[in-house]
């Protein structure tokens, strides 16, 4: 399908209430689907909710139980109320991109599901590395985190937040011959950093769209007045630095084109695909094609999944995808024997 309709999600959560909030996400694919959209994006952590207290003045007890409330409502892939969601994609035929909390055995993972046209999980990865005070809550991804996939509607990949600002992860991307990146991210108004948060995810992901002469679907969540209510009352010390609103849905061409826009309020952001003008942006830039410099400069990738423990013996070697030559000969001399 060379030619359709993509949607991006600027929606606010329900706090800490994972049924809720994928019951909002369903009626959402219902919506987009309704106006035609085969490629739906939703925010960063959606699912329940992104945690903006571990950016506020909380001390350690009630970050521990504030950490245990999201890890109660955050999401189990195989669960009966996460699958709701895939069945919400079959019954359409879209496809899905969706921000989660990730629960796995203790460890929190904020991460991106990709959810196919027949409800299937086709992959979900996590965010390589949280940043600054997110490094409390999150685990971190690794290399095999970094993939593009080869579906119906193009090469689809994404990064999640600041790591569209890790030019070697979007390099990388490009790399896979990407055509389509879901860039999702938190949003707010909070103004108790000296920088516009809306301003800056409409810069980045502009920015990718032009570098990576691909389209930019991105999305990202706005701040609703429960969350705000809630969050003055965890820290007073907020006052008017916090607000409803914020973030952004929006989808970017190729050529660095701003094909549709929603700022600082809920709504969904449509626009078409065309894969057939890629060529068109290539031909002017192509950062790794007739654009790239190999002989100059390089960026080293390790896709591996790296495991805390590894069993001895020739197993190892083949799940850690190390599995080399001479591996390879000394197990045939052994079949041999």
């Amino acid at each position: 399908m060379n030619s359709y309709k993509a949607a991006a999600v600027i929606a606010s959560p329900y706090l800490f209430d994972l049924k809720r909030t994928v019951e909002k996400s369903c009626d959402l694919i219902d919506e987009a689907a309704a106006n035609g959209a085969k490629l739906i994006a939703f925010p960063e952590t959606f699912l329940p909710n992104y945690p903006w207290w571990i950016w506020m003045a909380v001390d350690n007890v009630k970050k521990g139980e504030l950490f245990r409330r999201l890890y109660d409502e955050s999401v189990d892939l195989q669960g009966q109320v996460f699958q709701q969601l895939c069945s919400k994609a079959k019954e359409h035929g879209v496809f899905v991109v969706i921000g989660i909390n990730e629960r796995a055995h203790g460890t929190l993972y904020n991460s991106q599901v990709f959810i196919d046209e027949n409800g299937q999980i086709v992959r979900c990865r996590r965010k390589l590395i949280p940043t600054g005070e997110e490094r409390t809550l999150w685990g971190r991804g690794d290399g095999s985190d970094l993939f593009v996939l080869d579906t119906s509607l193009g090469r689809l990949g994404a990064l999640i937040c600041y790591e569209n600002i890790m030019p070697q992860s979007r390099y990388t991307l490009y790399s896979m011959h990407e055509q389509v990146h879901i860039a999702n991210w938190p949003g707010n108004e909070m103004k108790s950093q000296p920088r516009d948060r809306t301003e800056m995810i409409k810069l980045t992901s502009r920015f990718a769209a032009l570098e990576g002469q691909m389209y930019v679907v991105a999305s990202s969540s706005c701040l609703s007045e429960e969350e705000v209510s809630f969050y003055r009352d965890l820290d007073p010390n907020l006052g008017g630095t916090l607000m409803p609103g914020g973030g952004v849905a929006a989808i970017y061409s190729p050529f660095g084109e701003v094909l549709a826009e929603i700022v600082g309020e809920e709504g969904i952001a449509y626009a078409d695909i065309d894969l057939d003008k890629i060529i068109d942006a290539k031909h002017i830039l192509d950062t790794v094609g007739h654009y790239a410099r190999p002989d100059v400069h390089q960026v080293l990738f390790d896709g591996n999944n790296k495991k805390p423990v590894l069993r001895a013996g020739l197993d190892s070697a083949i799940e850690s995808g190390q599995y080399s030559a001479e591996v390879s000969v000394l197990d045939e001399m052994a079949s041999e024997e």
